[in-house]
């Protein structure tokens, strides 16, 4: 649970194009020049800092003076991005860095991404990998004007390897979820219009609905289990029939869209069963689903080795075979769907397209 809210009074400027920043109670503002001194409002606390570094430490120290049991995951810090725009190179060893394409003229096969969110969101998956990265702070920045001038720089990405990009907004944290929480649908529209405008197609992943956004164009995933595996493992998320709702009006509006299946939990069959029945009854069996298997695979040992992951590593890594079989089952729901998985083993992956469980190509990360 969020208790302070800590925002950069670079958000304040006019250059920054802030977009929602009124949807949120500011408990600290954090300002790094005499300018940004100057636009904080007064009645709230506000400190200046010379270096950009020492934002998170400081603010952490002046709310712990007031409250002792703040801790890192229950501040929320709005940011003002600087560098937004990345390419995900670091799939080696998987099919995330080896069904992908070309990111680059040297030729690293991977996606695109954007961090408007970074660190773990507020549904609190305790499978998330997000987990187990050193954020300083989760964060979402607001800045999205600065977004729309890096966003439009991908216009020059045309090298005849390179094919015009899909960008992932959800890859480093959670931007719809916050949102979703904040009831704030407007960034998340800035973020897609942005996008949109400068001829890229944004992915978003999902596991909370959030109404009144404008789908068109954009490439829409949700995350979906059983309610009775999300309440014990999502405890944030919205219910299947809201997720699945949501993604109906994409698709209504003319969104690609895109299933993300699991991960799947042993012991559950009724529950999936009846889930795929609900995936039927919005006729969505014909489309495309992503199944979420190994979150903690051979070929990335080192997440199992993050202070906090252990248990999560051994609740949800699977042998081979168990695998296989989760596959299988998602096949006879789903005969006619294009079926991938994510962040597979490709040498087991080539199997599995043989077998005609998997299609031949990336995840949801690519359209």
């Amino acid at each position: 649970m969020i208790k302070a809210i800590v925002a950069d009074a670079g958000l304040l400027l006019p250059e920054a194009g802030t977009v929602g920043l009124d949807k949120f109670k500011v408990d600290l503002w954090v300002a790094h020049s005499e300018q940004e001194e100057e636009a904080c409002p007064s009645g709230v606390p506000a400190i200046t800092l010379g270096n950009r570094g020492q934002t998170v430490g400081v603010a952490m120290y002046r709310l712990k003076e007031k409250d002792s049991a703040i801790t890192k995951d229950s501040v929320l810090f709005l940011s003002r991005r600087k560098g937004f725009v990345g390419r995900f190179t670091q799939g080696q060893g998987t099919t995330c860095g080896e069904w992908t394409r070309p990111v680059n003229k040297k030729g690293d096969k991977g996606f695109f991404k954007a961090n408007p969110a970074l660190g773990v969101c507020p549904v609190g998956c305790d499978f998330c990998y997000l987990h187990g990265i050193p954020f300083a702070s989760n964060s979402l920045a607001l800045n999205v004007g600065e977004f729309r001038e890096q966003v439009g720089r991908l216009r020059q990405v045309r090298h005849r390897r390179i094919v015009p990009p899909i960008i992932n907004l959800s890859e480093t944290g959670g931007l719809l979820e916050w949102c979703a929480q904040y009831k704030a649908p407007e960034i998340v529209q800035a973020y897609l219009d942005a996008s949109v405008d400068a001829g890229v197609t944004p992915y978003v992943l999902t596991k909370r609905s959030l109404p009144g956004l404008k789908l068109g164009g954009a490439h829409v995933g949700i995350s979906l289990n059983p309610w009775a595996v999300m309440v014990e493992s999502s405890p944030g998320a919205s219910c299947p029939n809201d997720l699945l709702d949501f993604l109906y009006r994409a698709r209504d509006q003319g969104a690609s869209t895109v299933i993300r299946w699991g991960p799947v939990m042993r012991g559950y069959g009724r529950h999936y069963d009846n889930l795929a029945d609900r995936v039927h009854a919005f006729r969505f069996d014909r489309g495309r689903f992503t199944v979420d298997l190994i979150r903690f695979s051979k070929q990335h040992p080192a997440a199992a080795e993050y202070p906090g992951l252990e248990f999560r590593a051994k609740k949800w890594q699977e042998p081979e075979w168990l695998q296989r079989e989760h596959l299988a089952r998602v096949r006879s729901y789903f005969p006619h769907a294009t079926i991938t998985g994510c962040k597979l083993d490709p040498e087991v992956a080539v199997d599995w397209v043989r077998e005609g469980l998997i299609q031949a190509m990336p995840c949801a990360c690519w359209k």
